[in-house]
């Protein structure tokens, strides 16, 4: 599995996987408008429109006029002036263009930060919520993404889709049924599935090698089983504010569970100094037999490791257990990487505004996995051709070195893996579209299921898209304090019962400024 904090392929060859467009026409000439606008507003057909855009890049960046851009501009009469960065260097050389007042048409940010809203508070950029329904791809977005975008009320930047599946609990099926166990349903089955993993033999090898949770640093994974027991703002005080998810009743159990395992030996014992790589480790390798996954975010390589390892091993997907208050789901991911933003400037040339729209409405339709093949000529158009820009291969299509100057869609103002507008994240089947061993999509396809059986009420973090000041200047050291109080707890350094004092420490330390800022902008969203 890759990191928690990033979920990224780390090139674009990763668009593949899971992106790309719907049906339309494919053929050279500029469309007469959208094919999934309203119509409204199209921009002029015989005027030839110089667009200029900047944006990030993780290996290797498009040339800046490649063949994609030729297409662009035989299909949409659109020339693109592109600029691509180093993902690494993007933000430092965005903040010095933006400081110039001299912003590109279109610009692709990472992320809602500090920056996005101090650029949209001085207006640097184009408000867009005129437009939000003259686009297919716009509408299908739901309100709980836009309005993590919102800056005094307006939207200033369209999100790029990305999965809304979390992480989820998963355990090794073959020690449960070694050990006569049931997957577990609550906390404490999970805690006593966890210490017979380590007491009772479950490899049956004779050996006392075995254990249940794998951990590693900063508590890691934190084994949320549904929102309530989540990092997010779920839960409220006794005054009916919103409180983060780390100092909640939620956390306090699963805390209070990794605490009783640890004591029996059943979590990983040096887990604060192991880094993720480490921890990963722990399960692939066969020792522990509780750990985390998700249908879009594993490595393949560790999984058919383990079963390099044990080739008898099979992992079951936990379900979502149900909250004290009823509840049965995920908390929501944040359903985006990265946003498009388009200049202030433009505003006195809608028909510019309408074209920019247009191509990237195009480049975000979703084309389902049994479709993106040569027979789709929006797919193969999108990716430089079959035989120029892609191959396919065992059914897949697979770019071909160079590709990303060949094909269109590397150029159409969204740079990340997942571009498209899915109707819901089971339409991805990551199953079947990111994994190629199937013993490894069995398994994905197996999370895949748990998640449309047993999310039941998903949960949106309403504090999302809520800029704070206190949480800006001192949310690292907030973080830094409560992972080392908790890791305190899981190993007896410092006992569970003093949880409240926990929490009372860590609201005067800037905490309970955090929870009143985000608050009153929650409250101020909601009017």
């Amino acid at each position: 599995m890759r990191k928690v904090q990033k979920w990224r392929y780390g090139s674009w060859f990763g668009i593949l996987a899971l992106t790309l467009a719907a049906c339309s026409s494919g053929g050279g000439s500029a469309p007469s408008e959208s094919p999934h606008s309203t119509g409204e507003g199209a921009p002029e057909q015989d005027r030839v429109y110089d667009i200029s855009f900047m944006g990030y890049s993780y290996a290797k960046f498009p040339e800046p006029n490649g063949a994609g851009v030729q297409a662009i501009r035989e299909k949409f009469s659109a020339n693109i002036d592109s600029q691509f960065i180093l993902n690494s260097d993007f933000n430092s050389k965005l903040s010095v263009v933006m400081a110039s007042g001299d912003m590109p048409d279109v610009v692709h940010i990472s992320a809602n930060d500090s920056n996005y809203y101090k650029w949209a508070k001085q207006g640097a950029f184009l408000p867009l919520d005129e437009y939000l329904d003259q686009f297919e791809t716009f509408r299908n977005v739901p309100d709980s993404i836009w309005d993590q975008f919102r800056v005094d009320g307006q939207i200033y930047s369209i999100p790029m889709y990305a999965p809304t599946y979390s992480f989820s609990n998963v355990v090794r099926q073959d020690w449960l049924d070694n050990l006569g166990l049931e997957v577990p349903t609550n906390y404490q089955e999970l805690l006593e599935v966890a210490i017979a993993f380590t007491k009772d033999d479950p490899d049956q090898n004779g050996r006392d090698d075995t254990y249940g949770f794998a951990m590693g640093e900063n508590a890691s994974p934190d084994y949320a089983a549904g929102a309530y027991w989540s990092g997010g703002w779920y839960h409220k005080d006794d005054e009916g504010n919103y409180i983060p998810g780390v100092i909640g009743p939620g956390k306090r159990e699963v805390i209070e569970t990794l605490a009783e395992a640890y004591k029996h030996g059943a979590v990983t014992k040096d887990f604060a100094v192991l880094n993720w790589a480490q921890a990963n480790k722990e399960f692939y390798s066969g020792k522990a037999g509780i750990f985390i996954g998700t249908p879009s975010g594993m490595v393949e390589e560790y999984y058919l490791g383990l079963l390099e390892v044990n080739p008898e091993a099979r992992l079951t997907s936990i379900p979502h257990f149900v909250a004290p208050d009823g509840s049965q789901g995920r908390l929501l991911n944040q359903g985006y990487f990265g946003l498009t933003t388009l200049s202030a400037e433009l505003k006195n040339d809608p028909d510019k505004v309408l074209k920019i729209l247009e191509i990237l409405d195009y480049g975000r339709q979703f084309i389902p996995l049994e479709e993106r093949n040569p027979d789709n000529e929006h797919f193969d158009w999108l990716m430089g051709g079959e035989g120029v820009g892609y191959d396919m291969i065992d059914g897949k299509a697979v770019p071909k070195p160079g590709a990303e100057s060949i094909a269109p869609i590397g150029y159409m103002f969204q740079r990340e893996e997942y571009r498209p507008t899915a109707p819901n994240d089971e339409a991805n089947q990551y199953s079947k579209a990111v994994y190629n061993d199937p013993r490894m999509q069995e398994f994905i396809s197996q999370i895949e299921d748990m998640e449309a059986t047993y999310n039941k009420t998903p949960y949106a973090d309403p504090s999302r898209g809520i800029f704070s000041e206190v949480h800006a200047q001192k949310g690292a050291e907030l973080s830094q304090y409560i992972v080392g109080e908790i890791t305190k707890m899981i190993s007896g350094q410092r006992p569970v019962e003093e949880w409240d004092a926990m929490v009372e420490e860590w609201k005067a330390r800037g905490g309970a400024d955090w929870i009143r800022e985000i608050n009153e902008g929650i409250k101020e969203r909601s009017s």
